[in-house]
């Protein structure tokens, strides 16, 4: 003799039940599931196996939101340990080799700063990548001695976008009577603060702002 059981209409689930990045959570999920068996027939259980797969699938789901919970955290911590950090750089001496540039994917390159120990009138720099292959030669000009920025928009000298990545670039730098003036990538001094208006920590040497990874000595 057939059994009649009464129809249980389950829950609509719409985007707003899943979480805000359109993802089901698991307590939708488990709604979901338990709304699942009541619509079973009961004289044609759900198999062992298929429930078997929806517990393994429940538990899958609650092992990664606690993993992403416990990530945000490290994240937070690490972020301000590092900060407290940094902020310790204040007043201490540092030295840099300041050769190395960031291109990343938009704008020009990230870094690099030379020094001049006299008044060029001519000023070459070599762009190369990790591969010593030069892919940007640069005509800056005359220039003033003491430090200076290198500003590199990112192209290569095919007038292409050169790819993301680490660089590194070479000073020539000649005076009016055509003498070599000495050019040195080294930059060194006392911190006086920690900037990250780049994205990235860099310590402000004068004025000078060179990236944390570029620093190789710090002393009292």
């Amino acid at each position: 003799m057939a059994i009649d059981t009464p129809l249980i209409k389950a829950p609509q689930y719409t985007a707003a039940t899943a979480n805000p990045n359109g993802q089901l959570g698991k307590d939708a999920f488990m709604k979901l599931l338990v709304a699942e068996l009541k619509q079973q027939d009961p004289m044609d259980p759900m198999k062992a196996r298929e429930m078997v797969g929806q517990l393994a699938d429940l538990s899958t789901v609650e092992k990664l939101t606690g993993i992403d919970d416990k990530l945000t955290t490290l994240q937070n911590i690490t972020a301000a340990s590092s900060g407290i950090s940094n902020a310790g750089l204040i007043g201490r001496r540092v030295e840099a080799d300041t050769k190395n540039l960031t291109l990343g994917p938009n704008g020009g390159a990230s870094g690099g700063i030379y020094n001049l120990a006299d008044s060029a009138s001519t000023v070459t720099v070599k762009i190369r990548d990790g591969n010593g292959r030069t892919v940007k030669t640069l005509d800056l000009g005359s220039q003033k001695l003491g430090p200076q920025a290198l500003k590199w928009d990112g192209t290569n000298d095919s007038g292409g976008r050169a790819p993301n990545g680490m660089y590194n670039f070479e000073i020539t730098a000649k005076a009016a009577s055509g003498h070599p003036v000495v050019a040195t990538t080294k930059v060194s001094g006392l911190v006086t603060s920690v900037t990250y208006e780049n994205g990235t920590p860099e310590v402000v040497v004068g004025t000078s702002h060179v990236p944390l990874g570029d620093v190789t000595t710090i002393s009292q």
